[in-house]
């Protein structure tokens, strides 16, 4: 394809946009790609009717710069799908200040035909769109952490949030006392978190503000216990490298941090051992609103954010599958933006990294059913089994006995095992039928 050769010539190179500036668009409905199109500047009859002849799978290139758009779409086109492009959300902000972002609908061969053509430009977008389709069937592997390990390809993670805090929204001051807390944590245990994650420092913005030592008096003596006690990874909620350092050497396996590795010499201290850690979005800082709320696109910029600092956490010698990411629920997003990311948590699968959700009691959730945090178990639940579906691969609850009752249950509705056996094989009674009876 000469045109799109022609349209890269001279433009290699001038884009810094990040490696998933393709992603595949895997809204819950058709209602929000209509949506998506409209936001493009296509008119609303003129999305329905893209959305109609459309089919198999919808890709979103950002920030391509506008002769090469130009041909994209007309190769799209040409070999049968459906093409829209508008002005870049990403203008100035790593794409050419006349960039374009594009919406393309179509077959999975249809974009296969356009990779083939893509790869005469030289300039990676083949790949992108490889990879953006892969991320339709990837499927999170082992997640390892210190010496233990959890297969998420078969099974749903439970993190159970322990509070060593005063202050934090729901359960603050219930298990200040390390002797309480690390009763607490062998509960959690036995109700059957895979994951128990220790929290000295609340988010909660009408929290008091603490110093590394002072966190560190809080989770240390809890970490130590716990690590000697359970068989299940300890992780600790924390954004502070000093605190990250002096945990890990109590027996903690996993960091969890809030801002996303902000403090810069985080990655380092994860980096020389052998823990996992959890990389978190955050627009703004821990403890209050954001000075603004703008995103570009709120998956997108997520994407860019994540991949920054997951690819920062590698370089420290942090291995690929020691890490899992956290979109961030109610960190610098609206109540809107919020929902918009439980639909879409499929888009982050291009990442190639485990998600987990982290929404149990949160005010999120209070808003939309005008409760306070002690009701909000039935909304916690319901937003839990959503993610699973979705394509969440751990969730982080208060209520571990009856999330992960609620994990168990959605997990074989997505087709996951139980107890290792696969779905087709069990009868209602829960006995296993015999391959021959099946296949008879």
């Amino acid at each position: 394809m000469s045109d799109l050769a022609d349209a890269e010539s001279g433009v290699r190179g001038s884009t810094s946009l990040p490696r998933h500036s393709v992603r595949v668009l895997n809204p819950f409905n058709d209602k929000q790609t209509i949506t998506d199109l409209i936001a493009l500047g296509v008119s609303r009859r003129e999305a329905e009717l893209n959305v109609r002849r459309g089919s198999g799978r919808t890709l979103r290139f950002d920030g391509v710069p506008p002769v090469l758009a130009q041909g994209i779409v007309a190769e799209f086109g040409r070999v049968g799908g459906v093409a829209n492009a508008g002005p870049s959300a990403y203008r100035g902000h790593g794409a050419p200040d006349d960039a374009l972002d594009l919406i393309l609908l179509g077959t999975v061969i249809q974009f296969e035909m356009l990779a083939g053509a893509l790869a005469a430009t030289g300039g990676g977008l083949e790949g992108a769109v490889h990879q953006a389709l892969a991320s339709t069937t990837w499927g999170a592997g082992v997640l390892r952490m210190g010496p233990h390990a959890i297969d998420l390809g078969r099974r749903v993670g439970v993190m159970g949030i322990l509070n060593v805090t005063p202050d934090s929204f729901f359960d603050g001051g219930r298990y200040f006392d390390p002797d309480r807390a690390v009763e607490r944590g062998l509960a959690m245990v036995q109700e059957g978190a895979d994951i128990i994650d220790v929290g000295g420092d609340s988010a909660n913005g009408e929290a008091a503000a603490i110093d590394a030592a002072e966190e560190i008096r809080r989770v240390g003596p809890v970490v130590k216990a716990l690590s000697r006690q359970v068989a299940v990874p300890i992780a600790v909620d924390t954004h502070r490298a000093e605190t990250a350092a002096a945990v890990l050497d109590l027996g903690a396996t996993l960091i969890n941090d809030i801002t996303g590795l902000s403090d810069p010499e985080m990655a380092s201290v994860i980096g020389r051992g052998d823990a996992g850690v959890c990389v978190m979005h955050i627009l703004g800082v821990p403890k209050s609103f954001p000075a603004k709320w703008h995103y570009r696109t709120v998956l997108g910029d997520i994407i860019r954010f994540l991949e920054t600092r997951t690819d920062l956490a590698i370089s420290a010698g942090v291995r690929r599958d020691r890490i899992c990411i956290d979109p961030g629920i109610e960190f610098g997003k609206l109540i809107g933006q919020d929902l918009d990311i439980f639909r879409r948590i499929p888009e982050l699968h291009v990442l190639g990294f485990p998600i987990l959700i982290a929404a149990s009691r949160k005010t999120m959730i209070g808003n939309v059913l005008g409760l306070a945090s002690k009701e909000r178990l039935e909304g916690t639940a319901a937003v839990n089994a959503f993610s699973i579906a979705r394509g969440a691969h751990i969730i982080r609850v208060h209520d571990v006995q009856s999330m992960v009752r609620i994990a168990r249950m959605s997990e074989a509705l997505v087709g996951l095992t139980i107890d290792g056996t696969p779905m087709e094989r069990c009868r209602s009674d829960g006995k296993i039928v015999d391959v021959e009876e099946t296949l008879g």
